[in-house]
């Protein structure tokens, strides 16, 4: 750019600022919606002074995504205070909270805290929790709506302390990965359970669970209210013109087992 003869006012004038910079923050907002916590505290908010404004407006932090952030061996960051860090933000706003491999009791406990409606818990974090009192944390969580839980079960025993805090419990997802053989009264326990303790259930994933068409059965009995239901990987269910014609009447949005695993995270 040739700048000869031109005061300080002129050059400034000259100089452009890059249009993205001009973008309302909303738009930005929107945009940065789409990034997971740790992307946003770590590199999104040193981007500009715009970006960090909005990266510390409390509904920035509505959902807390790092459930799906590395894994418990390779993570070099210090995720659970980042997380803390990040309920903080939201200023008491937060409702969604998802966490891996990280999370203790004692997070769980800070979460409790808020007025979270859906929490999801991936498998490694899950196996500490159950050794903690998971129990315990649910309890503490009297708005929780949504449950997602990956490579857990939940035992009878378990819904039964938990059936007065869930009693109006509307979403429920089981999600397998491993395989850990299962038989007897053990291939039907959580779907016995579910039947038994979340009548108000509207939404249910209970991906590659071993339940048989008794357990399916009890659950189509037991949760009326149900209109979403996953049966994908329950290769224990041998589907009949009985349940078949069941399922179409109650429930509107249905996936069998042997349905593509497409959307599946794993």
């Amino acid at each position: 750019m040739n700048t000869k003869g031109k005061g300080d006012g002129e050059i400034m004038s000259t100089l452009q600022i890059p249009p993205w910079l001009e973008l309302p923050e909303g738009i930005w907002a929107n945009k940065l919606h789409r990034l997971g916590a740790v992307e946003i505290l770590l590199t999104a908010q040193k981007v500009c002074t715009t970006w960090r404004r909005v990266c510390k407006d409390p509904s920035m932090w509505r959902v807390i995504d790092m459930w799906n952030y590395g894994g418990p061996y390779i993570q070099p960051y210090h995720l659970e205070e980042m997380c803390r860090h990040a309920i903080v933000r939201s200023q008491g706003e937060v409702v969604d909270i998802r966490l891996s491999f990280f999370a203790t009791k004692e997070l769980l406990f800070h979460v409790a805290e808020r007025k979270i409606k859906r929490l999801s818990i991936t498998w490694y974090c899950y196996s500490k929790l159950q050794r903690e009192g998971f129990i315990e944390v649910v309890q503490k969580l009297p708005s929780l709506e949504e449950l997602s839980l990956i490579d857990a079960t939940i035992t009878a025993k378990a819904f039964e302390a938990l059936e007065r805090s869930w009693s109006w419990f509307k979403s429920l997802e089981l999600k397998k990965i491993s395989c850990i053989m299962k038989s007897g009264e053990e291939i039907n326990e959580e779907a016995l359970a579910i039947a038994q303790s979340l009548p108000a259930l509207r939404r249910l994933q209970l991906i590659r669970n071993y339940m048989t068409n008794e357990g399916l059965q009890a659950i189509l009995d037991g949760c009326p209210n149900l209109v979403s239901l996953d049966l994908r990987g329950c290769f224990n269910v041998r589907l009949n013109q009985v349940l078949n014609s069941r399922i179409s009447r109650q429930i509107k949005d249905v996936k069998l087992p042997h349905d593509s695993m497409e959307g599946f995270e794993f």
